[in-house]
């Protein structure tokens, strides 16, 4: 399998995983009125997604270039899937309340901004080396 099939395919599996925590324990996590989890929420994807992330970069030894598209390829999946998931969020998301849904909504761009931003430094870095 190349890396444009694998990045596509972990997105979708990641963005899979995390809908179906949020779905059933996302009231758990999503607690808007406590500032400490809800700011441990945003800042425990930032290793989990730079160790995710480089973990397909280094498998496949991406060039600087191949990071860029595999990062994007691996965040198309799940932002086009959430576009439903999120607008439909009663459906997906029963157990959260409006509140938790919009702050899962501002969760989940915080997540695909870091994963292209992942893409798009490892680049930066390495074309300045």
């Amino acid at each position: 399998m190349n890396y444009q099939k694998f990045s596509l395919l972990f997105g979708f599996s990641v963005f899979l995983v995390a809908t179906l925590a949020f779905s059933f324990w996302g009231h758990t996590f999503l607690q808007v009125n406590n500032a400490v989890i809800m700011v441990s929420l945003y800042l425990a994807v930032v290793p989990t997604l730079y160790f995710l992330t480089l973990g397909v970069f280094k498998r496949f030894q991406l060039s600087a270039e191949q990071r860029m598209r595999s990062a994007v390829l691996m965040a198309i999946p799940g932002m086009l899937c959430d576009v439903l998931c999120l607008k439909y969020h009663a459906i997906f998301f029963p157990t959260l309340t409006l509140e938790q849904a919009i702050a899962l909504c501002s969760w989940v761009l915080w997540v695909y901004v870091f994963t292209l931003l992942l893409g798009v430094l490892g680049h930066k870095a390495r074309t300045a080396a």
